[in-house]
């Protein structure tokens, strides 16, 4: 069995900090072989790094996954916390739990390929910009801090197609992810069957990925997005506290409910 989950924000107020943390502790009472944790479980954009980890919920939560029962723990890079992908490579086997920006799991016979899902609005929103300044963009973000406090601080090393990247991300956040209106197109792009093409993965692997905060599944279309954690009156109730449950080549958006997990 496989558990994706995303978008936690973790360091923000929004977070359904106590919430996600009885979903770690229902992963630890269930065979769960892979948990897939999908990107901006930690929000780091503008804050500083070490300070939302010494947050006491926020440092329980993390110990927590690092001593997880789950037969694996994946951590799939997002924007939000891109910053830790650069942790990872530093300490390397030390790490608690391995990170990369995308991964490939297999379950009876069906192949998986996880993504956060920023690629796609770099793709349908920034081009000509590239995922790759993208990146770069985000991984500044996180190390903006209070200090710095802004969306502009976050681009001082990067130099071509900057302005395009900071006059869109800062559109985008100014609304929260109920009202943003190039969602829809997102999904466009996720569900066509070119987008492999784009994403760096197989014709034939199922795509799962977060970063939206708007989730579904599509049998179809070999689609799944995890959705989010965080309190947001834009979005209805049933699109918050969600993950995905992949089973016997069943793939199952759930929400969660300690008493009916997984």
């Amino acid at each position: 069995m496989i558990i994706a989950v995303s978008d936690i924000h973790l360091g923000t107020e929004s977070s359904n900090r106590s919430d996600f943390l009885s979903f770690l502790n229902s992963c630890d009472k269930e065979a769960i072989d892979h948990l897939v944790l999908l990107g901006d479980i930690m929000d780091f954009w503008r804050r500083n790094n070490a300070g939302v980890v010494a947050e006491k919920k926020n440092g329980e939560i993390l110990d927590k996954i690092a001593r997880l029962n789950a037969g694996k723990v994946h951590y799939v890079i997002g924007n939000h916390d891109y910053s830790l992908l650069k942790f990872s490579e530093r300490y390397g086997d030390v790490y608690p739990f391995g990170i990369t920006k995308s991964l490939r799991l297999e379950e009876n016979g069906q192949p998986y390929y996880f993504i956060h899902g920023y690629e796609l609005e770099v793709l349908e929103t920034l081009e000509p910009a590239s995922v790759d300044l993208y990146e770069t963009f985000s991984e500044n973000m996180c190390y903006a801090g209070d200090v710095v406090g802004s969306v502009a601080g976050a681009v001082w090393c990067i130099k071509e197609g900057c302005e395009k990247i900071l006059e869109s991300t800062t559109k985008f956040l100014k609304k929260p992810p109920g009202e943003r209106k190039n969602i829809g197109n997102l999904y466009n792009l996720a569900i066509s069957p070119g987008a492999y093409i784009f994403l760096g993965m197989k014709p034939d692997e199922y795509l799962v990925y977060g970063h939206t905060h708007r989730p579904y599944t599509s049998k179809t279309h070999k689609r799944a997005n995890t959705g989010a954690w965080v309190r947001d009156n834009s979005l209805p109730d049933s699109c918050i506290n969600t993950y995905v449950k992949i089973s016997d080549k069943e793939v199952s958006l759930r929400k969660f409910d300690p008493g009916a997990f997984p």
